[in-house]
């Protein structure tokens, strides 16, 4: 008989993909050697989360970047079932000297962008640590990475910085643009209801026209290479792999279409809209509708839990799995920032001690720090290759802004 140690180590892997990350976490405390194997065995942990955390880890790993590893995003995702009884630390992070709803960029590939006098300045997210590229660029609305580009959307356009070996290939572009989504190799954007596809693995970085929309464009979110536009009249346009277009509706009532101003998707089939009191939930497993819904500052969206600022200073917690149709909201209290002040913005990022979210207001950056491992050091002396990668580029588009 051959025992389980006599495997080739790829048997083994697809014996530990056919069971759970429960009986794999125990699989870790057999032995030394089963311990290394299976925590440097990435693509284990990868398959794990996208059997228990579909959605939730793919927007974990979005925002937390090569940092973090799939080992990390499950075990934070698996404790975020009882994160409510562990300690929250809230702590002020920065101060600001004007008053804007939109200090805080979009978190991304580990980096926290703010807006400052100076324009935009940078933290690496995984150690708070600031990053010492200072864009000059004060109209910036969005910023994202990944190992081979940077992207700003700025007031005027998009500004595309990417790292190539070839210096035959185009290093920059710039194109009219109101919204982006960036994948590895493919940037996806919009200019007033048409819809562009730019290849940035071309030597020339040249958008395609994908379609002309029929409707003005709230936004739009990529999944399992199939786009989702999501326009301002309730319908979701989607473009498939082989080109095809399909049109349908939001399940709400049409009356109540013009009251949603805000949509946070993931797919077609998994977003929330919501204003100041219209509150719609659409998901695989779970469909809610509210119009008496307490007013909402700010949201993250986390396919299975929302986080939702509230006028009091208050970010609840609410849970998907808790709701019944025809029943009151359920809500756990998660943080309560000092007297007078609230949540504009929301957002989390998974580190290797536990999950960070960064509530902003119209002054200040508030983090509540959740420490799940708090015996983990995030803390690095050096940095990995792909971002000081990152690091130039954003030197470089810092040059490109200055000297224009």
């Amino acid at each position: 008989m051959i025992g389980i140690e006599c495997l080739p180590l790829e048997t083994f892997v697809e014996i530990l993909k056919k069971t759970d990350g429960i009986t794999v976490g125990r699989c870790r405390r057999v032995c030394k050697s089963w311990k290394e194997f299976i925590d440097s065995t990435d693509l284990l942990w990868y398959e794990i989360c996208r059997n228990e955390f579909r959605y939730s880890s793919k927007i974990a790993k979005k925002k937390s970047g090569n940092e973090c590893s799939w080992y990390h995003i499950y075990r934070n995702l698996k404790l975020w079932e009882n994160v409510t009884s562990y300690d929250r630390d809230i702590r002020e992070f920065y101060k600001f000297s004007l008053h804007d709803k939109s200090h805080a960029l979009e978190i991304d590939y580990s980096i926290l962008p703010l807006k400052d006098q100076r324009g935009i300045v940078l933290y690496d997210i995984q150690t708070l640590k600031y990053i010492p590229v200072a864009v000059p660029e004060k109209n910036c609305l969005k910023i994202a990475n990944n190992n081979y580009v940077t992207v700003l959307l700025l007031k005027t356009g998009l500004l595309i910085q990417r790292t190539v070996e070839n210096r035959a290939f185009m290093s920059e572009a710039f194109f009219k643009a109101d919204d982006f989504i960036l994948t590895s190799d493919i940037l996806y954007f919009y200019n007033n209801r048409q819809v562009f596809k730019c290849d940035l693995a071309e030597q020339n970085l040249s958008p395609k026209l994908m379609i002309a929309s029929e409707y003005d464009i709230k936004t739009i979110q990529l999944d399992n290479k199939i786009l989702n536009i999501f326009t301002d009249c309730g319908k979701i346009v989607n473009i498939k792999r082989d080109g095809s277009v399909e049109v349908k509706s939001i399940n709400c009532p049409v009356e109540w279409i013009k009251q949603i101003k805000y949509i946070c998707p993931i797919n077609d089939r998994n977003f929330v809209c919501y204003s100041r009191n219209l509150f719609k939930i659409e998901t695989d497993k779970y469909q809610h509708l509210y119009l008496d819904f307490p007013p909402i500052t700010a949201l993250f969206f986390y396919a299975d839990i929302v986080l939702i600022g509230t006028k009091e200073g208050e970010i609840l917690l609410y849970r998907l799995s808790s709701q019944k149709r025809a029943t009151k909201p359920i809500f756990e209290t998660l943080a309560k920032l000092p007297e007078g002040k609230f949540t504009v913005q929301l957002d989390v990022c998974e580190t290797k001690s536990g999950p960070l979210v960064v509530a902003s207001t119209f002054f200040e950056i508030y983090l509540v720090v959740i420490n799940f491992f708090p015996h983990e050091n995030t803390v690095k002396v050096s940095y990995p290759k792909n971002k000081l990668m990152m690091y130039k580029r954003f030197l470089r588009l810092r040059d490109r802004l200055r000297s224009s």
